[in-house]
């Protein structure tokens, strides 16, 4: 069994540390705020309560076999006394995180040839309270086909989480933007659930999006086409009316979300490759002006 530290028991985190605790692994929660027991259950299925090793300083932290970062790219500049003192010499770390940025975001942040697992995320999980989280429908994680990719899916393999590895990661990671980007940005500004996707102009604004998305994305690598367009704006108009998501759920709660990893990146890519993304560059700015009024002057 191994020692996974696991840096920011929000919904993700508490749901894949629960997932790692029920395999037999010893697990570290880091976090701000305390919690005696975990529970994490499917909705609709028996809650069950788990004793949970939570530090809500880094003072006293040892290095793990593994220490997975939960937290929102946005959040990682501030998990970086977690992540010197949890990182040894021969510490794997995964990064479960929205966007294509994964590495990039941790890089700076530890040692060289440190090895960075990129992780994309489907599990639809809400957060309940400290250490309380109901996951629905699904829960999967995707890393790359390599040593370390399979590595960190034998940690779950015996768990409700479906960890594989795919020899095609960038594709599978640029189709969660596509998931992301659209859905994100539109909640977010209009400041209304799911149910917005029904009004006037708002399926084809995200016609757009995505056409911006795939163009960038095939430009990295990422084989995508635009037949991904309309299955996608269906889920979009399918979904429950009052169904949110996590930049929803964060822009109504008056904290920063992770537009910059959905939308800005985009734009940074689009740049490298000279394509011209217009209207993923008017969402950003306009985000990017949104999140400034949580900022004091």
């Amino acid at each position: 069994m191994s020692r996974v530290i696991v840096i920011g028991p929000g919904a993700i985190g508490c749901t894949v540390g629960g997932a790692l605790l029920r395999e037999g692994h010893d697990v570290i929660f880091c976090g701000r705020r305390p919690f005696d027991h975990l529970r994490v259950h499917k909705d609709g299925e028996v809650e069950q309560a788990v004793p949970a090793h939570v530090l809500t300083t880094a003072a006293g932290l040892t290095p793990g076999d593994w220490l997975l970062v939960c937290v929102k790219a946005h959040q990682v500049t501030s998990a970086v006394e977690w992540l010197r003192l949890g990182i040894a010499a021969d510490t794997k770390v995964a990064v479960l995180q929205n966007g294509v940025e994964q590495r990039e975001n941790v890089e700076p942040f530890v040692a060289p040839r440190t090895p960075i697992v990129p992780v994309v995320v489907d599990l639809p999980a809400t957060r309940m309270g400290p250490g309380h989280v109901v996951w629905r429908r699904k829960a999967k994680l995707s890393a790359p086909d390599d040593a370390d990719g399979r590595a960190f899916c034998m940690l779950f393999r015996k768990s409700f989480i479906e960890a594989t590895s795919t020899d095609d990661f960038v594709t599978m990671a640029w189709r969660k933007l596509c998931l992301n980007a659209p859905d994100g940005a539109i909640l977010t500004l209009t400041g209304q659930p799911r149910r917005v996707w029904h009004k006037p102009g708002i399926a084809d604004l995200g016609r757009a999006i995505l056409r911006e998305c795939i163009a960038v994305g095939r430009a990295e690598g990422a084989k995508i086409d635009e037949s991904l367009i309309e299955p996608q704006i269906i889920s979009f108009l399918s979904a429950p009316p009052d169904e949110g998501n996590s930049m929803y759920i964060d822009r109504m709660a008056g904290r920063e979300t992770e537009w910059n990893a959905r939308n800005g990146v985009i734009v940074r890519k689009a740049a490298k490759h000279d394509i011209a993304v217009p209207v993923s560059a008017a969402l950003a700015a306009l985000l990017a002006a949104q999140e400034a009024r949580l900022r004091p002057v």
